[in-house]
């Protein structure tokens, strides 16, 4: 999957997606991800329409949605278009299409996230993908949302956390770092990206919409 900017599951959620035939197939409703020292995107998790989604919640009818991976997208604009038909995608009910080891995003934004001392930080709320592909968490809650009222910023200021600070997900995503790193990492990137002189005032702000945290490797 080719990007040209970055860009967060919450764009890509509910996106429609065409088939190669020009014929709507779903929306864009889970994704899954694998972590193996590095988060990866696997798999994208098509809906229906809302009634259907509602049929497959109460078991009245199987969940038997689409899926597809990063490599049969031919392009994305305001939709996702795909190399092939609804006919040649797997759905979640055959047998393998989604491996023991993919957890999907609806679940990744239900854990905890904990420091390397065992100490809960927030949550994850979303990820984040940079134009090189690589896979992001967005962090927010607790701690965060602390640390940004005392530096006297709002709550929806996206704080990026790159996949290589995570040392394992489970029942919590850990952390290679502790909370006093974390907290000393946020002033140092948000002081850089606030007194960025390369930028003009709009696109300043924008910058500050959106802070990543270690860029380089943390110790």
């Amino acid at each position: 999957m080719e990007l040209n900017r970055a860009i967060c599951c919450r764009e890509l959620r509910e996106s429609d997606v065409v088939g190669s035939d020009g014929e709507k197939i779903g929306r864009i409703g889970d994704m899954t991800f694998t972590f193996d020292g590095e988060l990866k995107l696997s798999q994208f998790i098509l809906s229906g329409p809302v009634f259907e989604e509602f049929l497959e919640s109460i078991k009245v009818r199987p969940d038997k949605d689409p899926i597809f991976n990063g490599s049969m997208i031919k392009k994305m604009d305001e939709k996702v278009h795909l190399d092939t038909t609804k006919n040649g995608l797997k759905t979640t009910l055959d047998k393998g299409a989604i491996g023991e080891g993919e957890i999907r995003l609806s679940k990744l934004q239900k854990l905890a996230i904990i420091d390397k001392s065992g100490v809960s930080v927030g949550k994850a709320i979303d990820i984040d993908f940079d134009v090189d592909g690589s896979a992001k968490l967005i962090v927010g809650g607790g701690f965060f949302e602390e640390k940004l009222e005392a530096l006297g910023l709002k709550a929806n200021v996206d704080i990026i956390v790159p996949g290589k600070v995570i040392e394992k997900i489970g029942e919590k995503i850990t952390l290679k770092v502790g909370k006093e790193e974390l907290a000393l990492t946020m002033e140092e990137a948000i002081k850089t990206a606030a007194q960025s002189s390369a930028y003009e005032a709009k696109e300043a702000n924008r910058q500050l919409s959106r802070v990543q945290l270690f860029t380089q490797r943390p110790m």
